[in-house]
């Protein structure tokens, strides 16, 4: 299954009422610039309610590909204006995630990336002060790290995904 078929099924499965066109909100901006064309920005604040209305999710959940190489990458991005928690962080972030894989046909042959982003305003109040000052989290059996970039920021969003090579 190629990634426009992909996003098709995802399209599918989304209120299209939910589909937006940018990562911005909740008093945060993120610039757009520099991410593919081919992709779907999911408002996930009303769609998780339809899915699972007692937990915690983030705010939004961008898909992109790259279809000469039959990539998808699906990014949950957690927007916080002023200080982010570390905790309530990572839980939203992680439920995201098993929202985002639910949304992938089970039977598309692409290679996935899940990529976890947050973007705050005013830093993070970590939980534990003296642990080193990354955020990560557990997610199919693999720890991955989430990407921190910072409200307002011009090219925010393609700074920490080519960063990381996700770009």
């Amino acid at each position: 299954m190629n990634v426009g078929k992909v996003f098709d099924e995802i399209c599918a499965r989304v209120d299209s009422e939910n589909l937006i066109h940018s990562c911005s909100g909740e008093g945060c901006t993120v610039y757009m610039n520099g991410i593919p064309t081919t992709r779907i920005v999911v408002h996930v604040e009303r769609e998780f309610d339809a899915h699972a209305p007692n937990k915690k999710r983030c705010d939004r959940l961008l898909f992109y590909g790259d279809t000469t190489k039959n990539n998808l990458v699906a990014a949950p991005i957690e927007l916080k204006s002023g200080k982010a928690k570390e905790s309530e962080v990572v839980e939203k972030l992680e439920n995201s995630l098993e929202f985002a894989a639910s949304l992938v046909p089970t039977q598309a042959t692409l290679k996935i990336a899940y990529v976890p982003v947050l973007f705050h305003g005013r830093g993070i109040n970590w939980t534990n002060p003296k642990r080193r000052r990354q955020l990560s989290l557990f997610f199919r059996g693999r720890n991955l790290q989430v990407l921190i970039g910072h409200c307002g920021k011009a090219g925010n969003l393609t700074q920490v995904l080519s960063n990381a090579g996700y770009l």
